[in-house]
């Protein structure tokens, strides 16, 4: 005769255990998600700096070489209003086309062609993620710790240092941090506010994946992706037609000498 007694779990508890599960799957999700809008956020910013070396830095030669011709020919013509206007219009374009792209410009060194991680740099970071996001803070002082750690999973993830990526999960699973205790009812209220912050958190990534994907320098991203595909280069076209737009703008301003 079986005489052993079944523990019942309390209402407490059985509704604690649905929501540590429901917040390991959304957690999972989350990190999911941080790894699509942080992988998709870098490419966008390599291929920016992939075009700025090929192609915005001849936008800049091309612009002031236009912007001497208008000034060349406003001089040779002082009464003429038209050319004075035209001529302070070629400089403001040259001027701020040189702005936009050095405040853009990045050490040699630090150039790739393009932000292709590993699968084994992306299975880390959904591992880090799922266990300290800033979302799943317990307090105001833990999720301020958390956002700070998270800043440097970001930063060891763009810059693929997956060494410092394997530190800072160690460290984060050494950590008192990373132990969870108290009792069921204040369990219960944590893991609450954590899946509510965490759907907040989602609202929010899909909201930032659609701006970045809505920019320009994403579409031109695209574009040139999908002429890779076909073998083509779009950058090196483009590329090319300013060289010759260049060349003969030089010939022109060479012409009003």
């Amino acid at each position: 005769m079986d005489t052993s007694i079944k523990k019942v779990n309390s209402p407490e508890e059985e509704e604690l255990e649905l929501k540590r599960a429901e917040l390991a799957n959304i957690s999972e999700l989350l990190a999911g998600k941080e790894l699509e809008l942080t992988t998709l956020r870098n490419s966008v910013l390599h291929f920016e700096r992939r075009y700025l070396k090929e192609v915005g830095i001849k936008y800049v030669e091309l612009d002031e070489i236009n912007a001497q011709i208008a000034e060349k020919i406003a001089r040779q013509n002082p009464q003429d209003t038209v050319f004075q206007e035209e001529s302070e219009n070629a400089r403001e374009t040259a001027n701020s086309t040189a702005k936009e792209f050095h405040s853009h410009e990045i050490p040699k060194e630090e150039f790739s062609r393009d932000f292709k991680p590993s699968e084994e740099i992306k299975k880390l970071y959904r591992q880090i993620a799922i266990k300290i996001h800033p979302d799943k803070s317990v307090n105001e002082s833990d999720r301020e710790y958390r956002t700070k750690l998270m800043a440097e999973v970001n930063d060891a993830y763009a810059n693929g240092d997956i060494e410092r990526l394997r530190q800072i999960l160690h460290e984060w699973e050494s950590s008192p941090e990373s132990v969870i205790g108290e009792g069921i009812a204040v369990d219960l209220v944590r893991m609450i506010r954590s899946i509510s912050q965490i759907k907040g958190r989602l609202k929010t990534i899909e909201r930032e994946v659609e701006i970045i994907k809505e920019t320009e320098i994403y579409g031109m991203m695209m574009q040139v992706q999908e002429a890779e595909k076909e073998g083509s280069d779009l950058l090196k076209e483009l590329s090319a037609k300013i060289d010759s737009d260049i060349k003969l703008a030089k010939e022109r301003l060479k012409g009003l000498s």
